[in-house]
């Protein structure tokens, strides 16, 4: 069963909006303005170009409990707006953004819909100068915007929010295109795992959807081995794994699951792009949305991915970025990165910084940059187990937070190299 199709028509009541999805909606607001924020950080910087590509808007209002509440495309253009507007408070000469939307929908109800909620609102005389609205599959219409955004400047800024209903409506010759062709894009897009794991069989490799997202017939048969749901979607989410991140050309994701609290059922969530900021911006969301994101896999780094080695046809934890699943991570980290760091350290031949540690691992873990960097302050301050430098070789003060570009070392008188018998070179 594919997740519920939305249904706009003028005149008619909205759709009616899961919570989940309320909280998947405030993902794509709030890291679009972090993402316009991220990318002004100094008060030179005057202006920003950027593309917003929302490829299954909808009609862009929904039903929630006893209101109406925003839809994707709206909430996006808000959410620029509103960083604009931040930006150009602190810059004595202003700040603007130059973006361009691109809001795409197979039904052409949803696209009158959405016409009419846009010129009720106060992007009005935007329609059809910065907002391009097109009744068509994202498929047909991906080219003709990635010329668009090719000829809008050298940067290729560019947002893809790809919510589709089932797993199959994108291909992912198409986000191939999009990563080898823009400079700078990131794509957040949903796969619907149980109704992948509903329709999936050894032929689905075959068909035109599985060839869609190039399956392999091997995770049919994988898939039929398990038992439990959590079994097929730790199996799905570790062949996924390495199959996304060899096939779609973006070098840093995060994989994790959206879960109805009231259906029970789960999709996919995924941030693609090339550069490990965005993916660790995005992954501090899911913590800060706790209990509403989980993934089947453990805490710390090597946690994603299939394990063989576990029996997930038995009940787990399932780590659902709560207070637990924090403490888990930090204390998973303790443990890990003195001999993360050491083994680093000792294969390239130099010293090795928090950054690099975390970038080599990040697509790895659920882990963010902040967590490792209060990991390894634990570590020097109250288990002494590494010591921290400057870039330029200074040892780090105590009461000063620590940098990505801090240098940690694992001191010879380490319990962790007593306790595996290593030594320094």
């Amino acid at each position: 069963m594919a997740r519920k199709h939305y249904g706009w028509e003028l005149g008619a009541t909205p759709p009616v909006l899961g919570a989940h999805s309320l909280a998947k909606h405030h993902v794509f607001e709030r890291y679009t303005e972090r993402y316009i924020e991220i990318l002004s950080p100094t008060l030179a910087k005057r202006e920003l170009n950027l593309t917003i590509v929302d490829g299954f808007c909808g009609g862009g209002l929904y039903s929630f409990e006893d209101r109406m509440v925003p839809g994707s495309p709206i909430l996006l253009v808000r959410a620029v707006r509103a960083a604009e507007a931040k930006l150009a408070m602190a810059r004595k000469h202003g700040f603007t953004v130059h973006a361009d939307y691109f809001f795409i929908d197979r039904k052409r109800a949803h696209i009158e819909f959405l016409r009419d909620q846009l010129a009720q609102s106060e992007f009005a005389d935007e329609i059809e100068r910065s907002i391009h609205l097109a009744t068509d599959a994202f498929e047909n219409r991906a080219d003709a915007i990635i010329t668009a955004i090719r000829a809008k400047g050298s940067s290729h800024r560019a947002l893809f929010f790809l919510d589709q209903y089932g797993w199959s409506a994108i291909s992912f010759q198409t986000i191939r295109r999009i990563f080898s062709e823009l400079k700078n894009p990131e794509v957040i897009i949903t796969f619907s795992v149980d109704s992948l794991i509903d329709y999936l069989t050894a032929e689905t490799a075959r068909m035109k959807s599985g060839q869609a997202i190039e399956l392999d017939a091997s995770l049919g048969e994988a898939l039929a081995a398990m038992k439990t749901e959590a079994g097929q979607r730790a199996v799905i989410q570790g062949f996924l794994y390495r199959h996304i991140l060899k096939n779609t050309g973006g070098d840093y994701y995060t994989p994790f699951f959206i879960r109805s609290p009231d259906s029970h059922r789960s999709y996919w969530l995924v941030h693609l792009s090339k550069h490990s900021r965005a993916r660790d911006e995005m992954a501090q969301l899911h913590w800060a949305l706790q209990n509403t994101f989980v993934h089947p896999g453990k805490s710390g780094f090597n946690a994603l991915g299939f394990d063989p080695t576990i029996d997930h046809n038995q009940a787990r934890f399932e780590f659902d970025f709560g207070s637990d699943a924090r403490t888990d991570s930090l204390n998973t980290a303790i443990e890990q990165l003195p001999g993360l760091f050491y083994d680093d350290a000792t294969r390239l031949g130099e010293p090795v910084t928090i950054e690099s540690l975390f970038t080599a691992r990040c697509n790895e873990t659920p882990l963010t940059m902040r967590l490792v960097a209060e990991a390894v302050t634990r570590l020097r301050d109250d288990l002494r187990e590494v010591e921290i430098f400057t870039p330029d070789g200074k040892l780090r003060p105590r009461a000063v937070n620590l940098s990505p570009k801090d240098i940690v070392r694992v001191p010879v008188q380490s319990s962790f190299l007593r306790s595996t018998g290593a030594r320094k070179n």
